[in-house]
């Protein structure tokens, strides 16, 4: 199949009738129920639109672990986003096979995907319920940036969530503590890249904010985009971690400073610009 992909463990591709027992009986929690459609009641929907894609995980054991819907030119109620893009909708992973991470493999490698499917977008959205941070956490961390909420959804409180397909991403990149923090004032976060540090970033917190006191890619992981992933993943790591931070800032000196564009592009907000410098803030609890 031309637009099948392997990543890792799993594969990636839209779905074949083969597969309809599958996801017939394809399970998710009462629960998980609130947050997305079980499959099979949004299969023929998808399959007699032009404009939609269903498609499949499967593990190396051909079992079905996931499944979501690409919805090209879709207009979410409520958000005004632009006519050419594509929308991941209906995304859960299998009961049966949660808590392996899949989901997170999923997230991290549908940009990817989405790009061999529709070579000729680059707007990629999700909308997910604000109560369910444990799915934003994983968007966030495969380089999705909270774009506008939405205080009234279908069950309350949403989120609408973006994805340049222009931009650089780096979606084996992973913010991991060291094992020990020499500095009682400084904090640092290992940047790793399959399985080898390639930067860091050093973190200062006082009170309810993190300020983040620089970030530094090694010479030769440069120019990949591996500081703007980071900078979008440290949301998600910083409340993982410090749950009393709500805010990160950055103060960058220089007219010229390289990490602007970066911080823009992360979702940082400038708050307070000088002759000498200018501040960015983001807000990281909603």
């Amino acid at each position: 199949m031309k637009h099948r992909k392997q990543y890792d463990d799993i594969t990636i591709q839209p779905y074949e009738q083969k597969y309809y027992h599958n996801v017939l009986e394809f399970e998710l929690s009462e629960r998980q129920q609130i947050y997305s459609s079980l499959p099979i009641q949004v299969l023929e929907d998808a399959l007699e639109d032009e404009d939609r894609i269903a498609n499949i995980a499967i593990n190396k054991d051909k079992e079905v672990i996931g499944f979501f819907v690409l919805h090209q030119y879709y207009q979410h109620e409520g958000y005004d986003t632009p006519e050419n893009v594509v929308y991941i909708r209906s995304l859960s992973v299998n009961e049966k096979f949660q808590g392996n991470g899949y989901g997170t493999k999923i997230m991290m490698n549908l940009p990817d995907y989405v790009q061999s499917l529709y070579s000729d977008f680059n707007h990629l959205y999700l909308v997910v319920d604000a109560e369910n941070q444990a799915a934003w956490n994983v968007y966030e961390r495969a380089g999705f940036m909270h774009a506008a909420t939405k205080e009234e959804g279908p069950i309350g409180k949403e989120r609408l969530y973006y994805l340049d397909l222009d931009s650089k991403y780096v979606s084996s990149l992973k913010l991991i503590a060291p094992e020990a923090q020499p500095d009682k004032e400084i904090d640092t976060v290992n940047l790793v890249l399959d399985g080898e540090k390639v930067g860091f970033i050093a973190l200062q917190a006082t009170n309810s904010r993190m300020h983040i006191r620089g970030i530094e890619v090694y010479e030769q992981f440069r120019n990949q985009g591996i500081a703007e992933s980071a900078l979008r993943q440290l949301a998600t790591y910083v409340r993982k971690n410090y749950p009393t931070i709500n805010a990160l800032d950055i103060i960058l000196f220089g007219e010229h400073n390289e990490l602007k564009p970066l911080c823009m592009n992360s979702n940082f907000v400038e708050t307070l610009q000088t002759n000498d410098y200018v501040k960015y803030e983001k807000y990281i609890v909603y």
